[in-house]
C-alpha cells in the first residue's frame, strides 16, 4: 500500500550550514546590502551578463560590482549561463586592481567599504534532502535546493517530464530522471507542483516507476540553466 512518509524540515535557510543561507528567489544585483555579514556565505543562482566590475584578484570584487558580470569575468559563468554560485562576504580592502580575464578587462577601484569572493559550490555546502518532498507540498514559490546521492532500491511514483509524487524517494527518483547516477552525490534543484490527475509508470536508467492515479502533490527535477 503506498503511503507517505513524514519527515520534520524547518525553513529553508536552517537546511544549509551554518553560515551559508540559500536565496533560489530575489537574487541581488550587487552584495552591497550585505556589509554587516562579513564571514557569511550565500548561495545564489546567476544568470551571467556583460558590464562593469571592479577587481577580481582572487575572485575578490567590490560589493558594488554586479554578481552577474562578476561572476563571468571569475569565469564562474558564461554570458547568459545560470548556474548556483557561491559568494562569500568579505571586509573592505584599501585597493581593487584591474584583472584581465575570461575575455574582459575589470575595473580599478579604489578603497571600498565591503568586498566579496566568488567560487564553485561544493555539495557539502549544502544539507542533504529530506527523504521525500512531502512537507513541502503546496510551497510553489520556493526553488529547493539539496545535496542528494543517486539510489535505486527506494520506490518512487511517476517521472514523465521528471515529476513525481511528494512522496517518490528522491535519491532514486534523481536517477530515474537522469540527474545523477547511482551512488553519484550532488546538488539538485527541485521545484514543487500541484498533485497530478495520474503518475505513469515508466522504465528509464534502470529504474521502473510504479504507477499510481491522482496525488496531492508533484515535485520536478530542474536541469541547470532552467527558470524555475
Amino acid at each position: 500500500m503506498k503511503t507517505t512518509i513524514q519527515k520534520r524540515v524547518f525553513a529553508i535557510v536552517l537546511l544549509l550550514s551554518p553560515f551559508i543561507s540559500l536565496f533560489a528567489q530575489d537574487l541581488p544585483v550587487d552584495m552591497s546590502d550585505y556589509r554587516e555579514k562579513v564571514g557569511s556565505t550565500f548561495l545564489f543562482y546567476v544568470t551571467g551578463n556583460e558590464g562593469t566590475c571592479w577587481g577580481g584578484e582572487d575572485n575578490v570584487y567590490t560589493d558594488e560590482s554586479s554578481l552577474a558580470v562578476a561572476a563571468v569575468h571569475a569565469g564562474l559563468l558564461k554570458v547568459n549561463e545560470t548556474k548556483l554560485i557561491k559568494v562569500k562576504v568579505m571586509a573592505g580592502r584599501d585597493s581593487y586592481p584591474s584583472v584581465t580575464r575570461n575575455g574582459f578587462t575589470s575595473e580599478e577601484h579604489e578603497a571600498c567599504d565591503g568586498s566579496y569572493q566568488l567560487s564553485a559550490p561544493e555539495p557539502g555546502d549544502v544539507a542533504g534532502a529530506p527523504t521525500n518532498m512531502s512537507d513541502y507540498i503546496g510551497k510553489y514559490d520556493i526553488l529547493f535546493i539539496f545535496k542528494v546521492t543517486g539510489q535505486t532500491e527506494e520506490a518512487i511514483w511517476g517521472g514523465r517530464n521528471n515529476i513525481y509524487t511528494t512522496d517518490s524517494h528522491i535519491g532514486t527518483a534523481a536517477v530515474h530522471a537522469g540527474v545523477l547516477k547511482a551512488g553519484q552525490t550532488g546538488i539538485v534543484k527541485i521545484k514543487i507542483l500541484p498533485g497530478q490527475s495520474a503518475y505513469p509508470e515508466i522504465t528509464r536508467n534502470g529504474i521502473t516507476s510504479h504507477e499510481f492515479g491522482e496525488w496531492e502533490g508533484s515535485y520536478q527535477f530542474v536541469k541547470e540553466n532552467e527558470n524555475k
